[in-house]
């Protein structure tokens, strides 16, 4: 795999995870008295990043940059 296809995967896939962490932070430490839905918004922008991946993924099968190995 090329490193022009590897760090668009690490990029969106560092920030899935600091999504998923800021929706933690503010389900745990937040009181809502602010925003009510920071905690729903974070969650979806993680959504959204996951099928973005798995489409970036998926492409990168389709126009050959991902290819497939035998278990042997």
């Amino acid at each position: 795999m090329d490193l022009i296809f590897k760090l668009p995967v690490i990029l969106v896939l560092g920030v899935i995870v600091f999504s998923l962490f800021e929706g933690m932070y503010y389900l745990a430490k937040d009181d809502g008295s602010r925003d009510r839905t920071r905690v729903v918004r974070a969650l979806t922008i993680r959504i959204v990043l996951s099928f973005v991946l798995f489409s970036l993924l998926m492409a990168g099968y389709y126009f050959g940059f991902i290819e497939p190995h035998s278990i042997s």
